[in-house]
């Protein structure tokens, strides 16, 4: 049995399913999963080989290969779209009324945090124009919020919920304003990938398996159910997560090319610009499914 140390900031419904189902086993792999909780240091642990994996989102990726020069490579796609919302405490319902406030952020030029970018220069309010605090991931930010200390955050279920549950106002959806983001991608360091090929196949082969499984009609509520019962969700927010789910985990060009122009347009991809198919390879999915893209 091979082990696999993975990484990421929750286990995504292939995931749950591929191991409770017996799928990595019959691949003869051991996934151990590691949560991250901030991204600079899952950001660093990756780069320092901390752990073989992350399962998390491509623009992370391309942010750490663009601006810190970190050999990383995508190899499939797990999900597409995005439940986050930035949400004001009690009082601050107005994108408006965020101008010279605290907002939680992590990590700063990336995911969520990018978005949030988008966000408020959408409603024509600079970056120049509040403050954020590097905290960590939506749990982390939660607690700062739900404390007083920040008057905003960007999060995602279950986070979300606790949050509006505590009065909290929803200012932003952020599928309205980035549709068909790329969530979570499975990929490492090139020269790790290159060197760990079988393994990376059979860990593909593994995880679309679950996804054929959970794909079929008759297996959805069990797998709701299991996402409810394992990452403690909502029932909507299972659905949500669900509806994600990237059948056999194939590759979006598309998507991933939508990341780099929205990091051009924030200012956060300097050239030379390098073409999308940079930040992929698609041959060990092409291996683990025998299907080409």
């Amino acid at each position: 049995m091979d082990i696999l140390n993975i990484t990421g900031y929750h286990r995504r419904p292939s995931h749950l399913v591929a191991e409770n189902k017996g799928f990595f086993a019959r691949e003869g792999l051991e996934v151990r999963f590691h949560e991250a909780t901030y991204a600079p240091d899952h950001n660093r642990g990756m780069a320092e080989e901390r752990w073989d994996m992350s399962l998390s989102a491509a623009d992370t990726m391309i942010a750490r290969t663009t601006t810190d020069g970190v050999d990383f490579l995508l190899f499939m796609q797990a999900e597409e779209g995005l439940s986050a919302y930035l949400i004001g405490r009690p009082g601050v319902d107005s994108i408006d009324l965020l101008r010279g406030k605290l907002l939680a952020g992590d990590p700063g030029d990336s995911n969520l945090d990018l978005i949030r970018k988008k966000i408020l220069h959408s409603h024509s309010i600079d970056e120049k124009e509040y403050d954020i605090e590097i905290i960590g991931s939506s749990p982390k930010r939660l607690e700062a919020f739900l404390q007083g200390r920040v008057a905003a955050a960007m999060l995602t279920p279950p986070s979300s919920d606790k949050a509006l549950a505590a009065g909290g106002v929803i200012l932003a959806d952020a599928e309205n304003y980035v549709p068909n983001w790329p969530l979570t991608c499975g990929w490492a360091l090139r020269p790790w990938l290159e060197s760990h090929r079988p393994i990376v196949v059979r860990f593909i082969r593994a995880w679309v398996t679950a996804t054929d499984w959970l794909c079929e009609s008759a297996n959805r509520e069990e797998c709701l159910s299991l996402i409810m019962e394992q990452e403690k969700l909502t029932r909507a927010a299972a659905e949500s997560a669900y509806r994600k789910i990237v059948p056999k985990a194939r590759i979006n060009r598309s998507a991933l090319n939508t990341v780099i122009e929205l990091r051009k347009e924030m200012g956060v991809y300097q050239p030379p610009h390098r073409p999308v198919e940079r930040f992929y390879d698609e041959s060990y999915w092409r291996d683990a499914t025998g299907l080409s893209t």
